[in-house]
């Protein structure tokens, strides 16, 4: 699944650069022949909005991995030593790093589903009369039960994971910073 997430994006950002006045012309001229349509590249509200939340999960997720430090890892894990991070994003929610993925989840669907993505406008797989919102929502319609149960199950994870290790100090955190996700929310 994220092969094919990055294909897209680097398929995404070739388009864009392409039909640019910043794409040198030898380079234009090898990947202008693979585009079907003139309006790659066009900025939108939507693809503007894409970007901007790509960018925000991003840093997001970077500056959770720079608070985590040395107790950040891919695979769920308590190590030696390990203390409990409480502190920078996980002192407003204790899992900020996976808002941070659903933000560029969502940023990716709007640039690849944009109605002048190269996605929309080259595949066929997507009439460019309907609206960019309407195919966002409905590839999440799609895609978000199954990656939202991968999360919340993780989420569950480390959370008994943590208190197994953390024990009184995990649940005076909880007792601090409550909600998982969105403040107030969740």
């Amino acid at each position: 699944c994220q092969v094919i997430f990055w294909l897209l994006t680097i398929a995404e950002a070739a388009a864009a650069f392409s039909a640019s006045d910043l794409c040198p012309r030898g380079i234009k001229q090898l990947i202008t022949p693979l585009l079907a349509a003139p309006t790659i590249g066009a900025i939108s509200p939507g693809l503007l909005a894409g970007i901007c939340l790509v960018i925000t999960g991003s840093l997001l997720r970077l500056y959770c991995y720079r608070v985590l430090g040395q107790y950040f890892t891919f695979e769920l894990s308590i190590r030696n030593g390990h203390k409990l991070v409480t502190s920078g994003p996980y002192s407003v929610v204790r899992h900020p790093s996976y808002v941070g993925c659903v933000c560029i989840a969502v940023g990716e669907l709007l640039c690849c589903l944009d109605r002048n993505s190269w996605l929309v406008t080259s595949s066929g797989l997507f009439p460019r009369d309907e609206a960019t919102l309407t195919r966002v929502l409905w590839c999440l319609w799609i895609l978000a039960p199954t990656s939202s149960k991968l999360m919340f199950v993780r989420m569950n994870n480390e959370d008994v994971m943590l208190e197994k290790a953390f024990g009184d100090e995990w649940r005076a955190w909880v007792e601090r910073v409550p909600y998982r996700l969105v403040p107030g929310v969740y």
